[in-house]
C-alpha cells in the first residue's frame, strides 16, 4: 500500500534526500527519520498531517503553511512510466519528487537543485551555499541579504519569470492581500465543515497559481518558510530592525540535513511567513530592480 511506511536503510534514505527531495526543512526532516517516508523508493510519498504536525510543533502554527505547499505544488506522483508527475496523489499523501513538480521553478538557489524540470536532480552546490555565506556577517544572515541572494539567482538565470516590474504591479497581483487571509483560511479549514474545506482548495489553487507566475513570490516564500521556522531560535538575533538567521543553522539545513537542536520546543507560526514572505518581497524586488538596471 501506498500509505505504509518505507523500511530504508540509512544509504538509499540519503540519496532520496540528496535526488529528491530538495527543500532543506524536508529533506532534513527526512534524513533524520522526523518524517516518515511512503509510496515506494522511485516515487516517495509522505503524509501531509506528518508535515502539519511537524511545523506546529513548540505551540505554533506553521505547519499549516507547510500543508498548504506540500497539498498545493506537490500533489501529483509519478504515473505509471515513472518518467512524469501526472498522477494524483493518493489523499492525505503528497509527493517527496520535488523537482520537475509544481512547485519546482526557474531563478531557484541552486543550492540543492539543478535542472528544476527535471525529475531526480537535485545535488548539492557548496559553491551556490557559498554564494549565499558570504552575505554573512559574524556568522549571522540578515532578512535583506536573503532578499538580494533571492534578486541574485533571479538574474543569473535567464529563464526566470518576474511578473512584478515595479512596486505597483506587485500590490496589483494582489499577493500581499491574498497573504493577509492565511490566518483566516487556516482557520477556516480547522473548522473542518464542506464550506471551509472547499475555501481551503479554492486559496490553495490561488495560491499555486501566483507561486507559478512569478518566479520572485515563489522564491520569498520559500525563503519566508526558512525565516518564518528559525526565526525564534535561540541563535537567531535582531540587527538594524531585521531577523539574522544563525549561518551554522542555515548551514545545517541545507548541506547537512540537520534541523538546529531544539527546533521542536520554540513556536513557528504562520503569521511570520506572512511578514517574513512580504518584507522578502520588497527586499527582492527593489534589489531585483537594481540590478536589472545595472545590466
Amino acid at each position: 500500500m501506498l500509505e505504509d511506511q518505507l523500511v530504508i536503510n540509512a544509504q538509499v534514505r540519503d540519496q532520496i534526500v540528496e535526488t529528491k527531495i530538495t527543500c532543506p526543512f524536508l529533506g532534513s526532516a527526512v534524513h533524520q527519520e522526523f518524517l516518515s517516508v511512503r509510496g515506494d523508493i522511485n516515487g516517495p510519498l509522505a503524509r501531509i498531517e506528518d508535515v502539519r504536525a511537524l511545523g506546529n510543533k513548540g505551540g505554533g502554527d506553521l505547519g499549516h503553511v507547510l500543508a498548504l505547499f506540500a497539498s498545493g505544488n506537490h500533489a501529483f506522483m509519478r504515473d505509471d512510466s515513472g518518467l512524469k508527475l501526472e498522477k494524483q496523489a493518493p489523499v492525505g499523501l503528497f509527493s517527496l519528487d520535488l523537482p520537475g513538480s509544481q512547485g519546482s521553478h526557474a531563478g531557484h538557489s541552486g543550492i540543492l537543485l539543478g535542472d528544476p524540470t527535471k525529475l531526480d536532480s537535485g545535488r548539492l552546490s557548496i559553491d551556490d551555499f557559498d554564494r549565499l555565506a558570504a552575505r554573512a556577517r559574524d556568522g549571522l544572515i540578515k532578512l535583506s541579504d536573503f532578499g538580494h541572494f533571492i534578486a541574485e539567482n533571479l538574474t543569473r538565470d535567464p529563464k526566470s519569470k518576474v511578473a512584478s516590474a515595479s512596486v505597483a504591479n506587485l500590490l496589483g497581483h494582489d499577493v500581499i492581500s491574498f497573504l493577509k487571509t492565511v490566518p483566516d483560511l487556516i482557520a477556516g479549514h480547522l473548522k473542518s465543515d464542506e464550506r471551509a474545506a472547499e475555501d481551503f482548495r479554492t486559496s490553495e489553487e490561488k495560491l499555486t497559481k501566483l507561486l507559478g507566475e512569478d518566479n520572485l513570490l515563489g522564491s520569498a516564500g520559500e525563503f519566508g518558510l526558512l525565516l518564518a521556522f528559525l526565526s525564534r531560535s535561540p541563535q537567531t538575533k535582531e540587527i538594524e530592525g531585521e531577523p539574522a538567521l544563525s549561518l551554522d543553522e542555515v548551514r545545517g539545513m541545507f548541506l547537512h540535513k540537520r534541523l538546529p537542536d531544539g527546533w521542536e520546543t520554540w513556536k513557528k507560526s504562520s503569521l511570520d511567513w506572512i511578514t517574513y514572505t512580504t518584507r522578502l518581497l520588497f527586499s527582492a524586488h527593489k534589489e531585483f530592480r537594481r540590478l536589472s538596471r545595472d545590466d
